[in-house]
């Protein structure tokens, strides 16, 4: 029997429902660690799971902050130095990468609280996860204020991607499964990716 919930009945909902609830909602997603330094060299790393692509020429991907009503130090990070990564979380590393979404103090370094290796390149100033094998640098492009609840949403130019040989085809397909990507729902449920299909370009 399926349910039927108007907003009225959403917004009397228990906090902690509701909010597991509506983040659920949007299905699976990539969670993403984010990586960026802060203005004292503090390599900083948080998870988000709002991740997404914005096109391609230019290639510009983007994620959502909630109100910085507090301190956000990802985002402090990218406004002092314009750098910041993504890097995508696997099966190795999934647990790890959960633990930086956990209230750190500024001066603490996710990395070393939650057993992590920074990596740099000669491109971007932030740290990449030298665990992840799809890291992607990318240089603060603009943010955009989200009127209706306070969020932020940031935009960010690739600069370069690092992943391994054999997880590209041809023409460009990444395979997430070869990788031993996660996927997740809602902010604590993990799932495992497995390919199924290649479907062909959709046309009338």
């Amino acid at each position: 029997m399926s349910q039927v919930m108007p907003v009225d009945a959403i917004q009397g909902m228990d906090k902690f429902f509701k909010m597991h609830l509506i983040n659920s909602l949007s299905g699976i997603k990539s969670p993403c660690l984010i990586g960026t330094k802060s203005h004292r060299d503090i390599n900083n790393l948080a998870l988000f799971n709002s991740v997404i692509h914005l096109g391609a020429a230019p290639p510009l991907m983007g994620f959502m902050l909630r109100p910085l009503t507090v301190p956000r130090h990802t985002y402090h990070n990218i406004l002092a130095h314009r750098h910041f990564t993504i890097n995508h979380v696997t099966e190795e590393i999934y647990r790890k990468a959960h633990q930086t979404s956990a209230n750190y103090p500024e001066q603490v370094s996710e990395f070393e609280a939650c057993a992590l290796t920074p990596h740099f390149s000669d491109q971007i100033i932030a740290p990449y996860v030298a665990e992840s094998p799809l890291k992607i640098g990318l240089e603060l492009e603009e943010t955009h204020a989200i009127q209706a609840n306070g969020n932020t949403f940031v935009v960010g130019r690739i600069i370069e991607v690092i992943y391994p040989d054999q997880v590209v085809d041809d023409n460009g397909h990444i395979d997430l499964s070869e990788l031993s990507a996660m996927g997740v729902c809602g902010l604590e449920d993990y799932y495992t990716l497995e390919k199924k299909d290649r479907l062909p370009y959709a046309r009338p």
